[in-house]
């Protein structure tokens, strides 16, 4: 979609004022990895290294503080060992901001990441070592010695984790090297539970679901199954070395990996080193499980079986690699840290454009404090943590650009003040970015961005007030489009699909926390589509002063989730919340919308339209402490197509209404919902927008593998 004039085009022009272009002076520094750190810094003579101009930055804001300072950054590598810091003395003004930006026509890669040249690999020579590779990898698989290198981390991991378990991350410069893992796509499950190791065991399972067993000397026991027991029987014999587990333990929205304690080959029994919350084992079918309980080996040396796989042999303190093709024809990268490879700690009016930051075991950019600093028309790819994280500050944009590969999220935003009446916003703006492909390696509750979310599946919050979400295109997601928390932000214009790839009881907008600590949002134009098994607009808690308008959701529907506006019941027994849900359209969800409400006679739900949902419109109230179905409460018309109305293109996804659709026949009240702006846009910064190719909305280059057998049963 184009984006040519919107409401919200006032705001962007209002930020831009904060980052105006002196007709004085302007400072010129020029950096580049062919340069020279004692040379002047000037385009013919430049420096070699980002904290040097870094220095001179400084120098320059010293002697004429009143002017813009710009560096240009030269294309190229730099091996960033460490982080650039900026900090208060690296910032500009409103009237003489600092530049940071590519040189035009180059393309510099800044890495967090150290180069492996050919002379650090050798073969594979100890034959006790050969003899534990899969057959047919021995004469392929070579090794690093990490510990000679000076690598860091290099583990063990910890007994329970969920994201990289602090170990390092090795890269070409296209793709993240998978990691060994048995299966290599797919999941075992488990035959039967033993022991769960925490949650309720009975028909009481909503009762203490996150309970853990802190001072059980092991975690939870299950029976494997007959197909797999030769494996298990392999991994048993490395025990003093390690064996770790991840899987999808008991519910689709809990992804941990949990150290093996012990294997019992005779039994076929597995027992894990420590309790994680809930405990193992589907918790609707308690104690045993269901049987499909998913999971997998990882970082085994027997597991390396196809080229691109490698792993860390804790003991020998050495990385194995199958190359995928000849090792002095490639780039191979590792990542040794959990820094950022941008660190604004403090600085303002700062500005990165333009910047390509890659291969890294942190987050792309970290903005901590400060205010007014802009990421633009940057993109950050291939790190293991969030592309940026906006910690605190006032009023910091990240605009127009590109997130993806990611081992977490896109954007994490935090910042606020809830101690003021009314409450102080941090007014930081996320605005046409396209994020995709992320979460590869912390597969839930890592979004494309994190508007106040904290806290997994048992809810909560961090501090992230009055932030503007616009116009991002988010997509291809193992779980969450958007987290929601906190309050009073504002979510428009963005486009998001193929969320809730893997797990299910997912939105592609979506909300869980308390009413005592959210609500005031926004949520308005919006279209949320192409969910096998996802919902779209989603309140899994409360919902209280929160607006959903004009939004479109197309989920598509084909598993036995799929509900287009979902509202839960909460704490609505203790505090009664009224729905404010108005001019949205579902289109061919299972469900299309779902109220609960202890306020029903003042809810303001009205022209919306449903088409070809198999549940229209379902509608509750809380009785009693409990929700019970009753007749409608809408505040005024709604309405039902089993057939197209009058959309543009419905499946070519054109989804204005034309002038003569039955929808404005039927409910004169409805306002045109603006399709034609939501998604990216052309600007300074995103000078054109993706190819269809690449956005690929149809799926035809999409892999990915669901989970089976865990149907949520705690719809409230």
């Amino acid at each position: 979609m184009t984006y040519s004039s919107s409401p919200s085009r006032l705001a962007f022009l209002a930020l831009a004022l904060h980052f105006p272009v002196s007709s004085g002076f302007s400072k010129e520094i020029h950096v580049s990895p062919q340069g020279d750190d004692s040379a002047r810094g000037t385009a013919d003579q430049p420096l070699a290294s980002l904290q040097r101009a870094r220095d001179l930055v400084r120098e320059a804001r010293r002697e004429r503080p009143n002017e813009p300072v710009t560096v240009w950054v030269a294309g190229g590598d730099f091996l960033q060992g460490e982080p650039l810091v900026l900090g208060p003395e690296d910032s500009g003004s409103s009237e003489a901001p600092v530049v940071w930006r590519t040189k035009a026509g180059d393309q510099p890669r800044l890495l967090g990441a150290r180069k492996l040249s050919v002379g650090d690999f050798r073969p594979v020579t100890d034959p006790a070592t050969r003899a534990r590779l899969a057959a047919g990898a021995e004469d392929h698989v070579v090794e690093v010695d990490a510990a000679a290198l000076g690598l860091k981390q290099l583990g063990p991991y910890p007994d329970v984790f969920t994201d990289t378990g602090g170990i390092l991350s090795l890269f070409t410069p296209e793709d993240r090297l998978p990691m060994a893992r048995f299966p290599n796509s797919g999941f075992m499950t488990i035959r039967k539970i033993h022991f769960n190791a925490g949650g309720a065991t009975d028909d009481k399972w909503a009762d203490a679901t996150w309970h853990i067993l802190e001072d059980h000397p092991t975690g939870g026991i299950f029976e494997y199954r007959d197909e797999f027991a030769a494996k298990h029987a392999v991994w048993a014999k490395q025990l003093n070395r390690g064996v770790w587990m991840k899987g999808y333990w008991r519910i689709p929205w809990q992804n941990e990996a949990i150290r093996v304690l012990s294997i019992d080959t005779d039994n076929q029994v597995l027992t894990l080193s420590k309790p994680i919350p809930g405990g193992i084992g589907n918790k609707y079918t308690r104690p045993e499980g269901n049987g499909r309980e998913s999971y997998w080996v990882m970082n085994l040396l027997e597991e390396i079986d196809q080229p691109g796989e490698w792993c860390i042999d804790f003991k020998d303190r050495k990385i194995y690699f199958w190359p995928p093709s000849p090792l002095d024809e490639m780039e191979l990268f590792v990542a040794d840290t959990s820094e950022p490879v941008i660190l604004l700690d403090g600085a303002s009016h700062v500005t990165l454009r333009d910047l390509l930051i890659t291969i890294n075991g942190g987050p792309g950019i970290v903005i901590r404090g400060g205010e007014y600093n802009r990421i633009a028309g940057c993109t950050v790819r291939l790190v293991d943590e969030y592309a940026v994280r906006v910690e605190g500050g006032k009023s910091h944009t990240v605009r127009s650009s590109d997130f993806t590969r990611l081992g977490a999220g896109g954007v994490f935003l935090a910042g606020g003040d809830l101690s003021t009446t009314p409450r102080t916003p941090a007014g930081h703006v996320v605005t046409n970015n396209h994020i995709h492909h992320f979460s590869e390696l912390q597969r839930v509750y890592t979004p494309g961005v994190n508007i106040g979310f904290t806290g997994g599946g048992n809810g909560g919050n961090h501090v992230c007030v009055g932030m503007t979400v616009s116009h991002n295109l988010i997509h291809d997601t193992p779980h969450a489009g958007m987290l929601v928390g906190s309050y009073d932000n504002t979510i428009e214009y963005n486009e998001i699909f193929r969320f809730a790839m893997v797990s299910n009881d997912m939105g592609g907008i979506y909300c869980y926390d308390r009413h005592y600590q959210f609500g005031g949002h926004s949520i308005r134009y919006n279209y949320v589509h192409s969910s096998d098994d996802g919902d779209a607009i989603y309140f899994d808690h409360d919902h209280p002063d929160i607006t959903v308008f004009g939004n479109i959701a197309h989920l598509k529907s084909k598993g036995k989730r799929g509900t287009s506006y979902l509202y839960k019941i909460g704490y609505q027994a203790e505090f009664p919340q009224s729905i404010n849900c108005r001019n949205n359209i579902a289109i061919e969800s299972n469900f299309g919308f779902e109220f609960v409400s202890a306020k029903p006679g003042e809810a303001h739900i009205e022209n919306n339209v449903v088409v070809r949902c198999k549940e229209p419109f379902t509608w509750s109230d809380v009785h009693e402490g409990k929700k019970r179905k009753v007749e409608p409460f809408p505040s005024g018309p709604n309405a039902v197509f089993d057939e197209d109305p009058g959309f543009v293109d419905l499946s070519g996804g054109d989804l204005r209404l034309r002038p003569d659709s039955r929808v404005f026949k039927e409910l004169p009240g409805f306002q045109p919902i603006p399709f034609e702006k939501i998604g990216l846009f052309v600007d300074e910064y995103r000078t054109e927008l993706p190819s269809a190719d690449v956005i690929d909305r149809a799926g035809n280059h999409v892999r990915h593998e669901a989970l089976e057998g865990y149907q949520i049963l705690d719809r409230k």
